[in-house]
């Protein structure tokens, strides 16, 4: 079995969860862990900060985790929106999705300090070829 499909079993599982917990446990999840609309932002701008300051360090060590990153980020991201969609769909209460979706901006964090870290060293690298050759 490959890993993407793996992913998407480990995705429905984790929607699964996330289908049967009740209402009053998502609100003391919401409330323990002080989640709001404004937080699901953060890991997101906390991944390209990270991202962009490796490449500017030029930890080029990074790169060969790259992919094992990626896959990561994607899998995370598929579970918590397969969970949000699933608490959605239970409660009707788009407020419930916070800690899904925060799992989801986890992912989407993690993917863009990849691509964060790719980039800019790629254009670090190609400024400082174009140097050379001057």
């Amino acid at each position: 079995m490959n890993i993407a499909k793996r992913i998407v079993i480990l995705a429905g599982a984790v929607g699964l969860f996330f289908y049967t917990a009740e209402q009053e446990d998502l609100i003391t999840l919401i409330a323990n862990f002080n989640l709001s609309w404004y937080k699901l932002g953060v890991p997101v701008a906390w991944g390209l900060v990270i991202g962009g300051l490796c490449a500017l360090l030029k930890f080029r060590w990074l790169l060969s985790w790259m992919a094992p990153v990626t896959l990561v980020a994607s899998a995370i991201t598929t579970m918590g929106l397969t969970g949000a969609a699933a608490v959605f769909v239970k409660h009707q209460l788009v407020v419930l999705c916070l800690p899904p979706l925060q799992l989801a901006a986890v992912g989407v964090g993690l993917y863009l300090f990849a691509v964060g870290l790719v980039k800019l060293m790629g254009d670090i690298e190609a400024r400082k070829s174009e140097k050379g050759e001057e």
